[in-house]
């Protein structure tokens, strides 16, 4: 009587089987399937293993937005320059507004470095500027004329978050780190005597996140173009013209959960083994086709003689 009972029960659950099997006397083997299947298996392995190393690898990826970016009202620079045949003593740094060319504050040096080298003024350090229209000038206290020049040399100049460290190190291989600092290792030796050097820079905020919130940064990528101006002050200078971008872009990580990794298994297994099924067919049928049309009416022919 159990066992009456405990088939019939089996027999209630058998009515919602979806995945209804085939007797093994109406299924046959054959040298085809086992290779196919054969190969089938180790292709599934080696999909399935490159699948887990690309979802170990990071994913980096990139946003561009626009938008006032807040909490940005002062901006550090991280300059290093030298000036070629000066004195640290008469060179004078300054911010001034890009329309009337009014100082709009003194600069806090305490952390810039200015050395005499050979004749030469090496300034390096950081400072802040406002996030106002205007230029960073660096010219000179006093000289006998106007018509004198300011030959230079830049070794870098970097903006934000990325001051005091050099961009290689800190920004990942995939991010350009050149955007972060193309002015590295500019020369003007041969400066027109009585110009303003003048560089006109277009920075554009960005966000780079690589790993959690604490470690976001935001330095500012920027571009430049270079002309020689003739001067209308006192004594020429070199200017540093800042224009704001309102776009920001951000570089990040893609964060993906196991559950995606194994969605990914399943869709790949069952694909191909979906793809080794119809290959499977595609041969049975094929050299079917062969055997009907070749070798059955030979051996039909055999049998009537």
């Amino acid at each position: 009587m159990d066992e009456l009972g405990r088939s019939q029960s089996i027999n209630s659950f058998s009515k919602f089987d979806f995945f209804r099997t085939v007797p093994a006397d109406f299924t046959s083997k054959s040298k085809t399937g086992g290779i196919i299947s054969i190969f089938t298996i180790f292709f599934v392995f080696t999909l399935l293993y490159a699948e887990t190393h690309a979802f170990m690898e990071d994913k980096y990826y990139s946003t561009i937005m626009v938008g006032r970016v807040p909490g940005h009202d002062h901006l550090n620079c991280d300059i290093n320059i030298t000036m070629l045949e000066n004195s640290c003593d008469n060179i004078l740094m300054r911010y001034r507004t890009a329309s009337q060319g009014k100082t709009l504050f003194h600069l806090d040096t305490s952390l810039m470095h200015f050395t005499d080298y050979h004749g030469s003024c090496k300034i390096e350090g950081i400072f802040r500027i406002q996030k106002v229209p205007g230029f960073l000038e660096i010219t000179l206290k006093k000289a006998g004329s106007k018509n004198i020049s300011l030959g230079h040399h830049i070794d870098h100049l970097m903006l934000g978050d990325l001051t005091g460290f050099e961009d290689e190190l800190f920004l990942h291989e995939d991010i350009p780190s050149a955007v972060y600092n193309p002015l590295r290792d500019h020369n003007e030796y041969y400066y027109i005597a009585g110009h303003d050097s003048e560089y006109h820079l277009q920075l554009v905020h960005t966000v780079v996140q690589l790993y959690d919130e604490d470690s976001k940064e935001e330095p500012y990528q920027y571009v430049y173009t270079h002309k020689y101006h003739k001067t209308t002050d006192s004594y020429p200078g070199i200017k540093f013209f800042f224009d704001w971008s309102p776009i920001t872009i951000k570089y990040g990580i893609m964060s993906f959960h196991f559950v995606d990794l194994l969605g990914e298994y399943a869709a790949l297994t069952g694909g191909v083994f979906t793809a080794a099924l119809f290959l499977h067919s595609f041969l049975i049928n094929f050299f079917q086709a062969v055997y009907d049309k070749t070798l059955a009416p030979l051996t039909a022919t055999k049998l009537s003689a």
